[in-house]
């Protein structure tokens, strides 16, 4: 017998002898290591947090674009005239001016920090998602039926920029 068929011969020996020896299910797989500003997201905002296409800024506000729009973003000293709706993790939601049955003409210096920042991705006819940390909107006292220390999740679509006012019926 040479070499290479002993070689072979053990090889075959050790196959079967061994064979059978590791673990009968496969190994699940290792949960993806997540790192502590996913864990804080996910705190305040629930899962929704995670949704693809969401953009954290330094600030730690997330924006997600739902429809871009066209033209101008607005500046800080600017009127726009915006639909919303406001909500908590669980899904509560704190406001919404459809309910109230016009959408709201507001000055985006005069809004909450959260919010007059995501502004700035918003152009007339678009829409997005603000996540806003408590830093950025009514911090650790809450306020209008936000809990203190809330994050909150603001569905925002810009009707336009300085517009006409409106008419008072």
């Amino acid at each position: 017998m040479n070499l290479r068929s002993t070689l072979s011969l053990l090889f075959l020996v050790l196959g079967v002898t061994f064979s059978g020896c590791g673990p009968s299910q496969p190994m699940p797989p290792v949960p993806a290591k997540r790192d502590e500003a996913t864990i804080m997201r996910e705190w305040l905002y629930g899962p929704r947090a995670t949704t693809p296409g969401v953009t954290w800024q330094p600030s730690g506000l997330g924006i997600r674009v739902l429809a871009p729009g066209t033209g101008e973003s607005p500046r800080t000293t600017d009127r726009v005239r915006v639909h919303y709706v406001c909500s908590i993790k669980d899904g509560t939601v704190v406001d919404d001016s459809r309910k109230r049955g016009a959408p709201a003409d507001l000055v985006v210096k005069t809004l909450i920090a959260g919010w007059a920042e995501g502004m700035e991705a918003l152009k007339p006819g678009g829409k997005a998602e603000f996540f806003i940390p408590p830093s950025l909107g009514y911090g650790t006292l809450g306020g209008g039926g936000v809990p203190a220390g809330a994050g909150l999740i603001f569905e925002v679509e810009l009707i336009a920029v300085n517009p006409e006012p409106a008419l008072k019926v």
